[in-house]
């Protein structure tokens, strides 16, 4: 559920907005975030902008792939157990 929620946040996110970080490491006074971009390249993916996306960061088109595996491994593994407890 979580994941599927947080997918879906990241798909509606503005991605020309310069929003507050929530990084870790900035907040710890570091420039350098190592996921910056990446909800906006998520949310550029789903909007069509490819380049864009991967321009933003290269692992966002990634993470949406890893994401939705994830989702439907879930999915599927509660279908499952769900049916196996029926005939049982």
């Amino acid at each position: 559920m979580a994941l599927s929620a947080g997918l879906l946040l990241m798909a509606m996110l503005d991605p020309t907005s310069g929003s507050q970080t929530i990084c870790p490491v900035e907040r710890f006074g570091f420039e350098y975030c190592p996921g910056e971009g990446l909800g906006r390249s998520i949310s550029l993916a789903f909007r069509g902008e490819f380049l864009a996306s991967l321009a933003m960061h290269p692992a966002g088109i990634a993470a949406i792939l890893i994401l939705l595996g994830r989702i439907v491994t879930i999915l599927k593994n509660h279908i499952i157990t769900k049916q196996n407890g029926k005939l049982s």
